[in-house]
């Protein structure tokens, strides 16, 4: 079963990467993008190398660089985030910070249509740590994959 979010927006940040990564590290996830990634043109899976990340965003201690991927789209709502049953624990962490960040920086909404609740703003992040929590106690969830490159998943 596929867990999407969306951030409803009009705007498109041109640095979207900056944004994202500096989210990311102020919660401990260093990660690298692929090379000349656009919000604009992407239409699928967005594939990131994922250096280090804190055990309570992932469920373990990461000893090895792995892959995170979501989908990510832009349309004339907003920004859409999913990622596809069997997604990892890395995955889920990644997308919900990912979509929060964006709401943060451009004062949009996060929206979790499987749970109906939304969250404006810098509050996207509480929700989006409610849904990471919840999503690394269920047993049984994978942790992480390799990072192989950024065309292999």
């Amino acid at each position: 079963m596929a867990f999407s979010l969306e951030v409803q927006t009009a705007k498109r940040p041109a640095d979207v990467v900056e944004i994202w990564k500096e989210a990311l590290a102020g919660r401990g996830i260093v990660a690298e993008f692929p090379p000349g990634f656009s919000i604009e043109s992407c239409r699928g899976p967005l594939v990131l190398k994922v250096l280090s990340a804190p055990k309570n965003l992932v469920g373990v201690d990461l000893a090895d660089t792995v892959a995170a991927y979501f989908e990510v789209w832009a349309d004339e709502d907003g920004v859409g985030f999913s990622t596809a049953s069997g997604r990892t624990t890395v995955d889920f962490a990644v997308q919900c910070l990912c979509a929060a960040a964006l709401a943060e920086a451009v004062d949009g909404v996060y929206v979790d249509p499987q749970m109906g609740e939304s969250a404006k703003g810098s509050d996207a992040y509480r929700l989006a740590m409610e849904e990471i929590n919840y999503f690394i106690s269920e047993p049984g969830e994978a942790v992480h994959r390799k990072f192989v490159d950024w065309e292999t998943i």
